[in-house]
C-alpha cells in the first residue's frame, strides 16, 4: 500500500475515533440541542457510505448553529470530508473558516486535515508547520499518523535524513509487525525519491547505525538507477554488510526478487510497429519510448538486440515473417487490433506482447500477451471511483459511434456489477455542436418543461419559471474527445447539472495543454507518466526530449506504452511470472487477467483552474518491480 492510500485510510480511522469521543460528549456540550446529534450521527453515516460532499454539508450546516471550540470542530469536519471528496478548493475555504487560533482539544483534527490537504495540494512546507504545533498525543494512532505525514512531508521537501529519522520514531511506537513492515516500505519508497539529496559514502558515518544503514540504501538506489545488474550487485553487498539491519529480510528480498525479474530480457526482440501510412505519428512514438527504456539501462549487460519493423509497409504478416528469420526470440506488436487476429493465426512458440487487444472471438496460442490502452478500461476505472465515493445512480452521454457503444457497455457492466445502475443513456450527433435536446432529455427537464407548459394553459398565463432536473442522479459520465468535452460540459451548467459529478475518460484531456477552463472539475483517470512526475519519471522525461525532441508531450500515453513494453518483455520472458504479472509502469499498474490480457489501475484527476490536478491514490499493494525499486 503505498503512503497516501496509506494516508486516507489512517485519515479515516482517525476521524472514526474522534467522531465516537465527540459523540460521547455531544449531550453535555450542548444538552439544550438533541437534533445536532441526530445531525451528526447522519453526517456519519453518509461518510461510511461515501457521500463525503453530503457529509461536508451537514457538519457544515451543524457548524452555523453552533459555536466556540464546538463550531470549529464541525467546521474541521467539514473541511475532513471535502478533502475525502477531493474538492481540495472547498476543503481549504473550510479549514480557513476555523480560525488561525485552533482550540487545544482541536489541534491535533486540524494539524492532520491541514497536513493531508496541503501535501495534496503540493504544500509540503505548510503541513509541516501544522504538524510540527503538535507537540505530544495521547493516542497511538493519532501521534502514529502525524508522524506518517510529517515523514512525507519532509521526503517532499528533499530531506531524507529528517524524513527516516522521523519514521524511526513512528516505528518504536508500533506494536504489531506487519505495521512495522509497512513502515519500512515507506521509508523504502520515499528514498527513492530523494537519493539524489543523499550524499555518498554516509553508511560509515558516526551516528544511529540504523539510519545511517537506511540512507546508505537510498544512495545505493539512485547511484545504480540505470544498470538493474549493477544495482542487484550492490544491494546484495549492502545486505552482506548489513544482516542485521531491519531492511535486510523480507524488504530487500522482494526488492531483489523484483529485479531477478526484470533482468531477465530476451536475447533478440522483433518490434512490429506502423511507421509509415495513418498511424505513422503513433508507432513512432511507442518506438521512441521502448528505445527510451533501453536507452535508460545503458550500463546493464543483459539489454536485448532489437530489430525494429514497419507493419504498414508490407503488411503484419511479412513484418512477422521477417522478425522470424532473423533469429526473433520475443516479439512485441503489432498495434492494430485486425493485425493482433492476423498475427494470432501465425505464431507458435515464440512470445508475444501484441499491442491492442484483439477480437473476442479469436482463438489465441499459449504466451500470446495483449497489452492496450484500453479505453473500456478507463470506462470501468470511472464506475469503480464513482461506487467507492458513494455514487451509485449515472446518466450517460455518449457519441453515435462504434467508440461510443464499447465504452458505455463497459461503464453500464462495471457499475452493475459495483451495485450500481445507469438510469439513462443518449447517444449524442458527433457532427453537431448543440447538445441541448439531449441533455434536456436525460436530465429529464423536458417533463419539467412539459408541466409548466400545462399548467400555464390551465391558468391561461405565462408563469415564471426554473425548470428541475432529475433528483435521482448521482453522476454524470461523458464519453468525449477534448473538442466535444469542451462543448458538452458547458451546457451541462446551463442545464442545472453544474453540481453534478462529472466523470469522463482520459480522451477528453490534451497533455500538456492548460486552457481547459470550459472542463473545469471533471474527473478522469489518466496514466502516472502526466500524472505523477516522481524523480524517475521526470527523468525519464528528460531522457525522451534529449533524445526526440520536444513533441513528446502530446503523444505521451504512447511513449509511456512503448516505455512499459519493453520492461513488460522481461517480465513475461520469465517463466515463473507469467501467471502472476503485477508491474507499476509509466501507464498505470499493470495486471494480467485469464488468457494473457494485461490491463491497468490509473490514475486520477480532475480539472481545476484549466489544468489537471492529481488527486491522492486510492488503496493498493506493493509491487514487485524495477519502478518502485527506482522510486
Amino acid at each position: 500500500m503505498n503512503t497516501l492510500a496509506t494516508y486516507k485510510l489512517l485519515h479515516k480511522l482517525i476521524l472514526i475515533l474522534f467522531l465516537g469521543a465527540f459523540t460521547a460528549s455531544c449531550t453535555s456540550l450542548q444538552p439544550g440541542l438533541p437534533s445536532e446529534d441526530a445531525s451528526g450521527v447522519a453526517a456519519r453515516q453518509l461518510s461510511a457510505q461515501g457521500d463525503h460532499t453530503a457529509a461536508s454539508r451537514t457538519y457544515l450546516d451543524l457548524a452555523v448553529s453552533s459555536a466556540g471550540e464546538q463550531r470549529q470542530r464541525y467546521l474541521i469536519f467539514s473541511a475532513s470530508e471535502l478533502y475525502l471528496a477531493n474538492d481540495l478548493d472547498g476543503a481549504d475555504r473550510i479549514l480557513a473558516e476555523a480560525g488561525e487560533t485552533i482550540a487545544p482539544a482541536n489541534l491535533e483534527l486540524w494539524a492532520q486535515v491541514t497536513a493531508e490537504l496541503n501535501l495534496a495540494l503540493g504544500n509540503p512546507e505548510k503541513a509541516l508547520l501544522a504538524l510540527n504545533q503538535v507537540t505530544s498525543s495521547v493516542s497511538q494512532v493519532t501521534a502514529s499518523h502525524i508522524l506518517l505525514l510529517r515523514s512525507d512531508a519532509l521526503f517532499k521537501l528533499k530531506q531524507p535524513e529528517l524524513a527516516v529519522g522521523t519514521l524511526l520514531q513512528r516505528e518504536a511506537i508500533l506494536s504489531r509487525s506487519k505495521d512495522i513492515q509497512a513502515n519500512n516500505r515507506h521509508i523504502w519508497t520515499g528514498l527513492q525519491i530523494t537519493g539524489s539529496s543523499i550524499p555518498p559514502n554516509i553508511g560509515s558515518r558516526e551516528g544511529n547505525p540504523v539510519l545511517n544503514g537506511w540512507l546508505e540504501l537510498g544512495y545505493i538506489s539512485y547511484s545504480n538507477r540505470t544498470s538493474l545488474t549493477a544495482l542487484s550487485t550492490s544491494l546484495e553487498q549492502w545486505r552482506a554488510a548489513n544482516p542485521e539491519h531491519p531492511a535486510s529480510n523480507d524488504l530487500l528480498e522482494e526488492v531483489l526478487d523484483g529485479l531477478s525479474t526484470l533482468s531477465n530480457y530476451p536475447n533478440r526482440v522483433a518490434v512490429l510497429l506502423p511507421l509509415s501510412g495513418k498511424q505513422k505519428s503513433l508507432g513512432e512514438a511507442i518506438r521512441d519510448g521502448y528505445m527510451a527504456a533501453h536507452f535508460s539501462l545503458g550500463g546493464d549487460s543483459h539489454r536485448p538486440d532489437i530489430r525494429i519493423y514497419d507493419t504498414a509497409r508490407n503488411g503484419v504478416t511479412t513484418a512477422y515473417q521477417q522478425a522470424i528469420l532473423g533469429g526473433a526470440e520475443f516479439i512485441i506488436g503489432p498495434l492494430l487490433k485486425t493485425e493482433v487476429a492476423e498475427i494470432a493465426a501465425l505464431s507458435d512458440d515464440i512470445p508475444i506482447l501484441a499491442l491492442n487487444f484483439g477480437p473476442e472471438d479469436t482463438t489465441y496460442p499459449d504466451r500470446f500477451y495483449q497489452f492496450a490502452l484500453s479505453p473500456e478500461d478507463e470506462a470501468r476505472a470511472v464506475a469503480n471511483k464513482a461506487a467507492s465515493e458513494g455514487l451509485f445512480n449515472a446518466v450517460a452521454l455518449v457519441p453515435e459511434s462504434a467508440w461510443g457503444k464499447r465504452i458505455l457497455t463497459a461503464f453500464q457492466d462495471e457499475l452493475e456489477q459495483q451495485g450500481g445502475k445507469l438510469l439513462a443513456t443518449r447517444s449524442y450527433p458527433t457532427d453537431s455542436a448543440d447538445y441541448a435536446d439531449v441533455i434536456r432529455n436525460v436530465l429529464l427537464l423536458d417533463e419539467s418543461y412539459a408541466r409548466r407548459d400545462r399548467l400555464a394553459a390551465n391558468m391561461g398565463e405565462e408563469l415564471e419559471f426554473k425548470p428541475r432536473r432529475r433528483q435521482d442522479v448521482d453522476l454524470i459520465f461523458i464519453a468525449a474527445t477534448v473538442a466535444k468535452g469542451k462543448q458538452i460540459r458547458p451546457q451541462l451548467k446551463f442545464h442545472y447539472a453544474a453540481e453534478l459529478p462529472t466523470y469522463a475518460t482520459s480522451a477528453i484531456y490534451k497533455p500538456g495543454s492548460t486552457d481547459n477552463a470550459d472542463i473545469n472539475g471533471v474527473l478522469f483517470p489518466d496514466i502516472p507518466w502526466l500524472l505523477k512526475p516522481t524523480q524517475m519519471v521526470t527523468y525519464d522525461k528528460h531522457t525522451l526530449k534529449e533524445l526526440w525532441g520536444a513533441g513528446s508531450t502530446q503523444l505521451a500515453r504512447f511513449y509511456a506504452m512503448g516505455y512499459d513494453a519493453y520492461h513488460l518483455s522481461a517480465m513475461l520472458n520469465s517463466s515463473r511470472r507469467t501467471k502472476s504479472i503485477s508491474l507499476q509502469g509509466m501507464t498505470g499498474d499493470i495486471y494480467m487477467t485469464q488468457g494473457g490480457q494485461l490491463h491497468r489501475h490509473l490514475s486520477w484527476a480532475k480539472i481545476e483552474r484549466g489544468k489537471p490536478r492529481t488527486l491522492p491514490d486510492t488503496s493498493r499493494n506493493i509491487t514487485q518491480d524495477v519502478e518502485i525499486i527506482i522510486r
